[in-house]
């Protein structure tokens, strides 16, 4: 636990958990691009990335990512037949964190489709590109080789990308699925409006908590 840490205090996620166990929070997140479902998985461990997260978390993860895949696919993508992965996961891995703790985004398509690769290859050239064979046992591997900071995501086909030492601002990857969705302003979480943010924070833990019971 570190303190002045957000992500450390249960207290200041309560009103949006989710779902916890022995090593995760699993939350509504603070400025919802998409019309709900927009979640946060968090480690209880502070640590500064999801590569960083010891072998235990880094196992763990699996089948409680499986379980948001699952829980906004059915909740929130009934309609979606344009891409056979209709939830994308991302993770900004130190580089444009505005909160300095580990945490993955994951986001419900609902209508559009979000292509990341594109526009980060575009945004940087230079950098190294990696595609993952295992999400989080192969980050976890490359990460203790390399310990540099990284932007993670998913395509809509289910494969999982990385970049490595991109030099990307804050909320790079918000800030692009909330461009490429056609919803720019919401873009920077702190921006959004906050009775409608918390409306749709709401919305999200009322119908995320059963698939979690």
């Amino acid at each position: 636990m570190q303190k002045d840490c957000v992500f450390c205090d249960r207290s200041k996620l309560e009103e949006r958990l989710i779902h916890e166990n022995e090593d995760f929070y699993v939350v509504a997140t603070l400025g919802q691009i998409t019309d709900g479902g927009y979640v946060l998985l968090i480690p209880k461990e502070h640590v500064s990335c999801m590569g960083a997260l010891s072998p235990v978390c880094t196992i763990t993860t699996f089948d409680l990512r499986r379980k948001i895949y699952r829980a906004l696919s059915l909740e929130y993508c009934q309609n979606v037949q344009s891409v056979s992965y209709p939830v994308i996961i991302f993770e900004h891995g130190i580089v444009g964190q505005t909160i300095q703790h580990a945490h993955t985004h994951f986001m419900p398509f609902m209508s559009v489709a979000v292509d990341f690769t594109p526009r980060i290859r575009t945004d940087f050239p230079i950098a190294e590109f990696e595609e993952l064979h295992q999400y989080a046992a192969h980050l976890h591997e490359l990460y203790q080789m390399r310990r540099e900071p990284y932007l993670l995501w998913t395509t809509p086909k289910g494969k999982f990308m990385v970049c490595w030492n991109p030099s990307a601002p804050p909320q790079y990857l918000r800030t692009v699925a909330a461009e490429l969705l056609g919803r720019p302003e919401r873009g920077n979480w702190r921006n959004m409006d906050p009775e409608l943010d918390k409306r749709l924070c709401a919305e999200t833990v009322a119908r995320l908590r059963p698939y979690f019971l």
